[in-house]
């Protein structure tokens, strides 16, 4: 790519560090974004319209990992299994989705990204697969984070296909138990687990770079499942700043 790199906006979570209420990220995220050809900025969860002009200054937005999701935002009460939330986390990044979507910015979700992606769609999750499925595997998994440990299925004829090199399967990580259950109209599932969990959504207006994925590429070694898949939507992130200049 040439001229100037396109800005990736990441948003940011609060939390006590050292005493002090800080913003946090896994400096994996902003590590992978720059491997991959972009530059990130980071939108901390302080002030929902000062992230709004921040992210016009964004050629597109990665909402990552983090705690589980307040089902109150897809309209269930919390089972038993539910682990930590965060609401106001949950209401600003729903918000800040649904400002980088009315800005036709391109959009990366994962792990509970994609869950927000989501959610803020119209669609509900499974709080917890372990305890709503029955036969599934393990995903959250105690190996090495840049270890994959289960396959994937990828849909024929998607972005997610495309963009990984037309791999119908993959390898991935995986540190999850919310996962995608209903999905709303503008999105549709993409990869699949061997037990049958929703690895990945997409747009389904083929125009538009929406992708959510389950797993953790910022993580993994240089697979189609990481460095592809972010340098695709570094290309979208590009694309996205040439048709704004």
């Amino acid at each position: 790519m040439n001229g100037i790199l396109p800005v990736v906006g990441i948003t940011v979570s609060s939390s006590m560090h050292n005493g002090n209420l800080s913003s946090i990220l896994n400096l994996a995220y902003s590590k992978a974004i720059i491997k991959a050809g972009g530059l990130p900025i980071l939108l901390p969860s302080v002030d929902r319209e000062a992230a709004y002009k921040s992210l016009a200054l964004c050629d597109g937005l990665l909402l990552p990992g983090g705690d589980d999701i307040d089902p109150f935002f897809f309209g269930e009460e919390p089972v038993q299994s539910l682990g930590k939330v965060n609401p106001q986390q949950d209401d600003y990044e729903i918000g800040v989705l649904n400002e980088a979507l009315e800005q036709n910015k391109p959009v990366l979700g994962i792990c509970r990204g994609t869950g927000i992606l989501n959610v803020a769609l119209g669609g509900t999750l499974f709080q917890d697969v372990g305890s709503e499925l029955k036969n599934y595997i393990k995903h959250h998994q105690e190996a090495p984070r840049s270890v994959p440990t289960h396959s994937i299925a990828v849909v024929e004829n998607s972005l997610l296909h495309d963009i990984t090199g037309r791999k119908t399967n993959l390898r991935v990580n995986s540190f999850h138990h919310q996962a995608v259950k209903s999905i709303p109209s503008a999105l549709r599932p993409v990869a699949f687990a061997p037990d049958g969990v929703i690895e990945a959504v997409e747009s389904v207006n083929p125009k538009q770079f929406i992708l959510g994925v389950q797993w953790h590429p910022e993580e993994l070694n240089d697979t189609p499942s990481r460095a592809t898949l972010l340098e695709g939507f570094i290309r979208a992130c590009h694309a996205n700043k040439k048709r704004l200049q």
